[in-house]
């Protein structure tokens, strides 16, 4: 069998590094931008959940920050867990095996500092829907 993703996106915040045990965990966001325009003639993007353990963790932690591009190769990784109302809720996330640049430092930087206060994500759409007829499903 075969589980492998790479997304290639922006850091939408600040990786969360936390310690679980003896692991260290990093937890982060990419605002991958869809490969085709809305009706509105603008890119959506899909915002991909991510997680890396151990040194990879640290690693992402140190030297990668909000707004700055890159690349990320692994696996995906479904599951489940009942929230405090009883609630079922389903989780997807890409379980981080190896991670690329995908600009230099001093271009994430620029990036980051030229961010609009009113669009987070570097002008993507957050969300969307793909039209199947007479139903939507939301993303």
């Amino acid at each position: 069998m075969l589980n492998s993703c790479q997304i290639q996106g922006r850091l939408t915040a600040e990786p969360e590094l936390n310690t679980s045990g003896s692991t260290q965990v990093v937890r982060f966001t990419l605002a991958s931008q869809r490969s085709f325009k809305n009706k509105n003639g603008d890119y959506d993007a899909d915002f991909i959940r991510c997680t890396a353990f151990g040194q990879r963790a640290n690693f992402i932690a140190q030297h990668f920050h909000k707004g700055q591009k890159m690349i990320v190769e692994g696996r995906w990784q479904t599951g489940s867990y009942t929230d405090q109302q009883g609630n079922k809720v389903y989780t997807n996330d890409l379980i981080v095996n190896n991670t690329e640049f995908d600009e230099s430092i001093s271009q994430g930087n620029q990036q980051q500092n030229n961010a609009q206060p009113n669009q987070p994500y570097g002008g993507y759409q957050q969300g969307g829907s793909i039209d199947i007829g007479d139903d939507e499903l939301p993303f």
